[in-house]
């Protein structure tokens, strides 16, 4: 596809419909004990009752904007869906499943949870995205690990870029490996992104918005490199970088952004995004700046499991 002239970032590019995971399928969330959260990373125990309640909110404000898709409209009568959505809560959060690209609406990334009670997830949501017409473009092995939640699509001057965040769950070794296969076909390059391990995934602590203004968590990057169209490795800091692109950086707690999701904002195209619980203060500054406009919805207690909007859903431009 040719992109001159376009921008099609995730943040530009309003997705046809979004592909979401329903907690109440398969109900695995109401066998969840507290011998498992450190198991599945939950930082408690969730109310399942207002989980559900809060999910459902969420979903009936996404529908207004986009059609909304579930798994078990997809792979219903698949039974190693049935059998993940009953022994694995973490299934809600589609983002870390795969990854889709705005400028290849019908290719998909499958990814490789590195955490082993997630193992199973890519599996299944990439039986879903094959059903749906879409086509895998590599595929992860050895100490390649990857989740969805820390590649980020954007284009930087008419040029294809993923941010890709390594620290706990996604390894260099992959972001190198994406750089092989994808490069120059699929993408122009590649910037990744060391980012503090207290810090799940990039979007835990990190996006990009309009008008170049970056919302991070302080003090979230250390290193980075790029790979560039020729494959070519070198250093980079990546907000120095992004500065030098002309990018301005706004800043939220570390603390806040691990808590409640702060940095992880939904774009649904049109400059309009979904964000959890998101303070008043912080709201105003990122309308304003980005000049967007941000729904909120609250999200209490799905936070309790580690994940924002940006983590429970999977944009499909298909």
């Amino acid at each position: 596809m040719d992109t001159t002239g376009d921008d099609f970032s995730e943040y530009n590019v309003p997705p046809r419909r979004i592909l979401m995971h329903h907690p109440r399928h398969g109900s695995s969330l109401e066998r969840l004990s507290r011998e498992r959260l450190v198991e599945l990373n939950f930082l408690e125990l969730p109310h399942t009752p207002e989980l559900y309640t809060e999910y459902d909110a969420f979903a009936a404000l996404l529908g207004t904007h986009v059609e909304t898709l579930y798994l078990d409209d997809v792979i219903g009568d698949h039974e190693p869906f049935h059998a993940e959505a009953a022994n694995n809560p973490n299934l809600i959060f589609m983002r870390d499943s795969s990854v889709t690209l705005p400028w290849a609406p019908d290719k998909f990334i499958p990814t490789r949870p590195a955490l082993p009670s997630r193992a199973r997830e890519a599996v299944v949501v990439s039986a879903a995205l094959q059903r749906l017409g879409m086509s895998p473009l590599t595929q992860f092995e050895h100490d390649e690990y990857l989740e969805g939640g820390d590649v980020l699509p954007v284009t930087f001057n008419d040029k294809r870029v993923l941010l890709v965040g390594f620290g706990v769950r996604t390894t260099k070794a992959a972001a190198i490996k994406l750089a092989l296969d994808l490069i120059p076909q699929h993408v122009d390059y590649i910037i990744g992104l060391s980012h503090d391990p207290e810090l799940l995934h990039l979007d835990t602590g990190f996006t990009v918005l309009p008008e170049k203004v970056i919302l991070a968590a302080a003090g979230m990057f250390g290193a980075g490199f790029l790979i560039d169209e020729e494959r070519r490795l070198s250093a980079v800091n990546p907000l120095a970088y992004a500065e030098a692109l002309g990018c301005s950086i706004i800043r939220c707690n570390k603390a806040d952004a691990i808590a409640h999701e702060r940095c992880n904002l939904l774009p649904l195209g049109n400059r309009r995004y979904l964000a959890f619980d998101l303070p008043g203060e912080l709201k105003a500054v990122l309308e304003k700046a980005a000049g967007i406009r941000i729904d909120v919805v609250k999200g209490t207690e799905i936070a309790k499991a580690t994940g924002g909007v940006h983590c429970l859903t999977r944009p499909l431009y298909i």
